[in-house]
């Protein structure tokens, strides 16, 4: 290991351990922080080393997130996990349209529209492997993502109250819709523990999408045809043997090293991404971000509380 390799390493360890003592912080949100305060003070000094350190943690955060990504489990209503797909589906078409309408670069919108509909961060990473946007793309991705996600987390608590929804049409809100899982426990956990386990069951429904993303990703930009990157090949190995195979708590064990190794391959993009290429993508995935969220979540509201009757 090279020495200087702690340095690129060190910020997503420490955006890890923050966001296992207070769950409110995302994790990748802040690695991709503290990687870009650390290009701050070492500009392009560690460009070659994060790059050394990219090429080891992605491919193995990918694998690993694969014991995330499973099939949600069977006990959650039908309705309910057609309404989150729906949502999934509308809110990653809503924000594709409108970014491409703003003249949003077209790999950027990718990221954007699955970053919306999935999971977040998470889905930005593992999809950025694939489409290979530039790394101020990716950053400016990751930021939004977390800006709307935020809004989602202060608005929600004043929307159930107006809409007075049921606790559990609450957490299907939650769910089908916030971005990233810990914005989805943010706005859940002041209604209780099993709102918060319920909200989750909802988001895993979205996590497990990423797998048909990642397919589909691949094969539409693949260099060669209907190429598959082996990680992700293995990503999707790994999500079906945890989710009938492998036993509950290997699972629940090996959980965590997904997102640590993704902290890690955060904090490595930040590191040699400079904050002059994240502005060159200016206030149009922002906007573009928020008027897809805003559409989606008024068709997914409409249903939520008429055609399928949950309140």
């Amino acid at each position: 290991m090279k020495k200087e390799w702690p340095l690129v390493i060190a910020p997503g360890v420490v955006a890890y351990a923050i966001s296992r003592a207070f769950p409110v912080f995302d994790p990748l949100f802040l690695a991709l922080m503290f990687g870009i305060i650390v290009s701050s003070v070492f500009p392009r000094k560690l460009d070659g080393v994060a790059e050394e350190v990219l090429s080891v943690v992605l491919p193995a955060g990918i694998v690993l997130y694969g014991f995330r990504a499973r099939i949600p489990s069977p006990h959650i209503p039908v309705k309910v996990v057609a309404l989150t797909a729906f949502s999934a589906l509308t809110m990653g078409i809503f924000v594709y349209f409108f970014a491409r309408m703003l003249k949003v670069e077209n790999r950027l919108s990718v990221l954007l529209a699955c970053g919306t509909a999935i999971c977040g961060a998470s889905a930005i990473t593992i999809l950025s492997s694939i489409v290979k946007p530039r790394k101020g793309d990716f950053s400016a991705a990751i930021l939004v993502i977390t800006v709307v996600g935020l809004t989602g987390v202060i608005m929600y608590p004043a929307l159930q109250h107006v809409l007075k929804l049921s606790s559990y049409g609450y957490a299907v809100l939650c769910g089908a819709t916030l971005h990233q899982t810990g914005l989805v426990e943010a706005a859940t956990k002041p209604f209780g523990e099993k709102l918060v386990r319920e909200a989750l069951s909802v988001k895993g429904i979205r996590i497990a999408l990423i797998s048909v993303a990642a397919l589909v990703t691949s094969l539409v930009y693949s260099e060669k045809r209907f190429y598959v990157p082996w990680y992700i090949f293995a990503f999707l190995v790994v999500s079906i043997l945890s989710s009938f195979m492998i036993p509950e708590g290997v699972v629940k064990l090996v959980e965590p090293l997904s997102t640590l190794a993704f902290s890690i391959t955060l904090s490595s993009i930040g590191v040699s991404v400079r904050v002059p290429e994240v502005q060159d993508a200016g206030l149009r995935p922002l906007l573009a971000s928020y008027a897809g969220w805003f559409f989606s979540l008024a068709l997914f509201l409409v249903a939520l509380t008429s055609m399928l009757g949950i309140s």
